[in-house]
């Protein structure tokens, strides 16, 4: 991702609101049908690469792990609790396939911890306000909106300071901001009754979070979902932003 590609950036009550209500169209036509997508763990060459996220505070971490298992029992326990606090995170940016074995060591992983550092150093800390959930095909999502231009701005200093390391999202703009809490494995307990659920939320207030560092990370799966292995953390430059990481 270059410095002349943007994302949106949306204030607490507007911008990405709209991307956010047709993925729940599409997740509520999905659900009713059937035909929702079903995850299955990782493999070599599949989803739930080495990525850079940003991790939840403590206290975010806890209230949206409370939503998950609410939403849990509207789905079916069977689903993957993926806003559990060993696995919840804002996807910044993925950057290869699935590979098993990924170790500290690993020529992609020095790489990807220096530029990572570098984008880290040179933004300040990102602040996305937590307001309602949608359905996707997929699962169930916590709507993040950005409260300034710093989440994006990062986004795009990451994909600058990757240079070649960027290829695998070099053609794909990720344009909003989201923690996805449930990953749908199987068929649904209740599909009519999880749409209703969600449908309720859509304006559920989740709080403020503000990230303090940015992670480097892989995904193993420990039996019941896959969950963060953290490779390499970066804290933020001060910037103009003052938070914590703890929200």
């Amino acid at each position: 991702m270059g410095s002349s590609e943007q994302r949106r950036v949306a204030e607490p009550v507007s911008g990405y609101g709209a991307a956010f209500d047709r993925l729940f169209v599409r997740g509520r036509d999905a659900v009713l049908a059937g035909n929702h997508y079903r995850d299955s763990p990782p493999v070599d060459g599949g989803r739930w690469g080495l990525s850079v996220v940003l991790p939840p505070g403590p206290a975010c971490a806890a209230r949206l792990a409370a939503v998950t298992a609410e939403a849990l029992a509207v789905a079916g326990p069977d689903h993957w609790p993926t806003g559990a606090p060993e696995a919840a995170h804002f996807t910044v940016r993925a950057l290869e396939a699935h590979r098993s074995g990924v170790r500290a060591g690993d020529p992609l992983v020095r790489r990807a911890s220096s530029a990572l550092l570098r984008a880290a150093a040179a933004c300040r800390p990102v602040r996305l306000v937590l307001r309602g959930l949608t359905l996707t095909p997929s699962g169930v999502m916590a709507c993040g909106y950005p409260v300034d231009p710093a989440a994006d701005e990062f986004a795009a200093r990451l994909g600058d300071e990757l240079g070649a390391d960027a290829w695998f999202e070099a053609d794909f703009t990720r344009d909003i901001w989201y923690a996805t809490l449930v990953h749908f494995t199987g068929p649904l307990r209740d599909p009519v009754g999880l749409v209703d659920w969600v449908a309720a939320r859509r304006d559920l207030h989740l709080g403020e979070v503000v990230v303090g560092a940015a992670e480097l990370l892989r995904f193993r799966f420990n039996g019941r979902q896959p969950v963060r292995v953290s490779l390499a953390r970066a804290p933020f430059g001060t910037g103009t932003g003052t938070g914590t990481g703890t929200g």
